[in-house]
C-alpha cells in the first residue's frame, strides 16, 4: 500500500512538472492566441499579433507587430498597428489572483483614420463596437463551482506615447494630414481586487479609441472651419 501512494505521488509530481514545462515553453503562444481571440471580439474586426516573447524568470516580454484591422468599407487594410509593446509582470502574482502587470508601454503606434462620404469614420465605427461589447460569463460545469473561473488582472501602469495618425479625408474633399496622437495613460487598471482580461482589454482600447476619434474629429473640425472660410472668401472676391 505504501508503495502504491509513493508511486502515485511521484506520478503526481510527474505531472505537475509536465504542466509547468507546457507552460513555461507555451505561454508565448497563449498570450498570442488570447490577444487575437478577445481583441477581435472586443472590436469587431480582426486582431492579429505577430510574436510574443515573455520570460518567465524576469517578468520582461515584448509583443511585436499587434495589428487591428479596418472594418469593412475602408480602404486601408489596417486601422492601428503596434510595432512593439513592451511590458513587465510581476513574477510573485503569478501564483494569486489577481496577477500584476507593472507596466504596458506601447511606443511609436501607427493608426489610419478614414472619413468616408457621410462623416463616417473607422475609428468611430471601432470604439461604437468596443462600447458596445460585453462579455459572456463562463457557465461553470455540473457540479463544480468554480469551474470555468478565470483569472483577474492589474495593469498598474498603461502608456501610449508618440503616436502618429494617417488623417485620410480625401473622399470628403480634403488632403490627408499627419497628426499627432497625444499620449494615452492609465493607472490602476483592475483597481485591486483585479478584472477578467476582456474587460482590461475594452477599457484600454476604449480610452485609446477615445483619444484617436478626439483628435480626428478637432482635425475635421478645423477643416470645416476652413472650408467655410474660403467660401466666404470666394464670395467676397466676386
Amino acid at each position: 500500500m505504501r508503495r502504491k501512494l509513493l508511486f502515485a505521488a511521484f506520478a503526481l509530481l510527474i505531472v505537475i512538472a509536465g504542466v509547468g514545462v507546457y507552460l513555461y515553453n507555451s505561454i508565448d503562444s497563449i498570450v498570442k492566441n488570447a490577444i487575437e481571440r478577445s481583441g477581435s471580439e472586443i472590436t469587431g474586426t480582426k486582431v492579429s499579433v505577430g510574436s510574443v516573447e515573455i520570460s518567465l524568470r524576469s517578468g520582461q516580454g515584448t509583443i511585436r507587430n499587434l495589428r487591428v484591422d479596418n472594418p469593412d468599407g475602408f480602404a486601408d487594410e489596417k486601422a492601428v498597428e503596434f510595432g512593439e509593446l513592451t511590458l513587465e509582470v510581476d513574477i510573485a502574482s503569478l501564483n494569486r489572483d489577481p496577477i500584476v502587470i507593472n507596466e504596458i508601454r506601447v511606443k511609436s503606434p501607427l493608426i489610419n483614420a478614414e472619413v468616408d462620404e457621410k462623416y463616417v469614420t473607422n475609428v468611430g465605427i471601432i470604439r461604437n463596437h468596443v462600447q458596445e461589447y460585453r462579455a459572456a460569463a463562463p457557465e461553470p460545469a455540473a457540479g463544480k463551482q468554480d469551474a470555468g473561473y478565470e483569472k483577474h488582472f492589474v495593469i498598474r501602469s498603461f502608456v501610449i506615447e508618440e503616436g502618429v495618425i494617417n488623417g485620410d479625408a480625401t473622399r470628403i474633399g480634403r488632403q490627408e494630414r499627419e497628426l499627432t496622437l497625444p499620449p494615452v495613460k492609465l493607472s490602476n487598471v483592475g483597481g485591486t481586487r483585479g478584472v477578467r482580461a476582456d474587460a482590461i482589454g475594452k477599457t484600454v482600447a476604449n480610452a485609446l479609441f477615445a483619444q484617436i476619434q478626439q483628435t480626428v474629429a478637432e482635425q475635421l473640425k478645423a477643416a470645416a472651419i476652413e472650408r467655410v472660410q474660403e467660401k466666404v472668401k470666394e464670395i467676397l472676391n466676386r
